[in-house]
C-alpha cells in the first residue's frame, strides 16, 4: 500500500492538478491524505471528498508564509493518521501542494522506494549554497516502518540545517540511520526560470511558491542580496520587486497552460512539444 499526503494552504488552485494526477497515474492501491489551512468554508466543503482522509487545521506551532501553520505542523499531525494504517512493506509520499504526478507509479517504483529507503526531489538551485545536498520536501518517498523509527519526529519538528532550512533534524536522522537518500533531479529540457515550473526524473512536476510571493533565493542572488541576509538595502528590495512582478507575470501564463493543456505543457517542458502554446 503506498499513503500519499498533502498540505493545501490558503487557496485550493493545485488540487484537482494534484488529485486527477493521482487517480491517472498511481497504479498500485494506495489512500490519500490531505490538510486544508488558511482557506475559507467553501473551499473546505468543495475538496474534504477528494481524499481518503481530509482534515482542517488552522493553526500550528510555526508562522510560515503569512499564516500560522508550517509544513512541519502538517507532518507532525498527519503521521499519526498514516501509522495507524500502515502495514509491514508499505511506503509513504509527501508531495507539496503545488505538485503532482506526471509519469506512473507503479511496483517498480515502489521497489524503487524500498530499495534507495529514501528518495527526493533534488534542486540545488533552492539552496544559497549550490554544492549543498538537501531534500527538497516538495517530494519524498520513503518506506513506512521509518515512521516507527525517529523520521515521524524527525520530520515533525522545525530545526536550522544550517542553510536557513527547516528540515535540519531530517539531515540528522539521515546521518545517525546512515541512509544516504537518492535524489530526484530535475529534467527539464525547457527551463522558463531557474527553479519554478520544473520537472523531476519526468516523474514530478513542482510549480515552486504556488500558494505564496514568487520570490526564491534565486531570485534573491540575482537581486544582490548576500546569503542569509536579512534585511537588504533599500536597493535590494526595490530590484526584488521587479523580478517579483515579473515572476509573476511568467506564472500568469504558466497557469493558463496547466489550467487548459496540462497534458500538452508537461510536454513543453520536456522538449517533446516543438510548436507553439497559445
Amino acid at each position: 500500500m503506498l499513503h500519499i499526503y498533502t498540505l493545501h494552504f490558503k487557496n485550493d488552485y493545485w488540487v484537482d492538478l494534484q488529485v486527477e494526477s493521482f487517480k491517472k497515474h498511481i497504479k498500485v492501491p494506495y489512500k490519500s491524505y490531505a490538510i486544508f489551512s488558511h482557506m475559507n468554508q467553501e473551499m473546505y466543503e468543495k475538496n474534504e471528498n477528494n481524499f481518503d482522509y481530509f482534515e482542517i487545521r488552522e493553526k500550528g506551532r510555526r508562522l510560515h508564509k503569512g499564516g500560522h501553520y508550517h509544513p512541519t505542523d502538517g507532518n507532525r499531525h498527519i503521521f499519526p493518521i498514516i501509522k495507524e494504517n500502515l502495514n509491514e512493506g508499505d511506503v509513504v509520499i509527501r508531495i507539496d501542494s503545488d505538485a503532482f504526478l506526471i509519469d506512473d507509479i507503479t511496483d517498480d517504483f515502489i521497489d524503487k522506494i524500498n530499495d534507495k529507503k529514501f528518495i527526493a526531489m533534488y534542486e540545488p538551485e533552492h539552496e544559497w549554497d549550490l554544492n549543498y545536498k538537501a531534500p527538497h520536501p516538495a517530494f519524498y518517498a520513503f518506506r513506512g516502518e521509518y515512521l516507527n523509527k525517529g523520521l515521524d519526529k524527525a520530520m515533525g519538528e522545525m530545526s536550522e540545517d544550517g542553510q536557513s532550512n527547516w528540515w535540519g533534524l531530517l539531515m540528522d536522522w539521515f546521518k545517525h540511520n546512515k541512509i544516504d537518500w537518492y535524489p530526484l533531479n530535475r529534467s527539464n529540457k525547457i527551463n522558463l526560470h531557474q527553479i519554478y515550473f520544473g520537472i523531476y526524473d519526468d516523474l514530478v512536476y513542482h510549480h515552486f511558491a504556488g500558494s505564496r510571493d514568487k520570490i526564491t533565493r534565486v531570485d534573491r542572488k540575482k537581486a544582490g542580496q548576500a546569503p542569509f541576509e536579512i534585511n537588504p538595502p533599500r536597493n535590494t528590495i526595490e530590484k526584488l520587486e521587479k523580478i517579483k512582478d515579473e515572476n509573476h507575470l511568467i506564472d500568469k501564463d504558466v497557469r493558463k497552460q496547466l489550467s487548459e493543456q496540462p497534458d500538452l505543457f508537461i510536454k513543453y517542458l520536456k522538449g517533446e512539444y516543438e510548436g507553439e502554446l497559445e
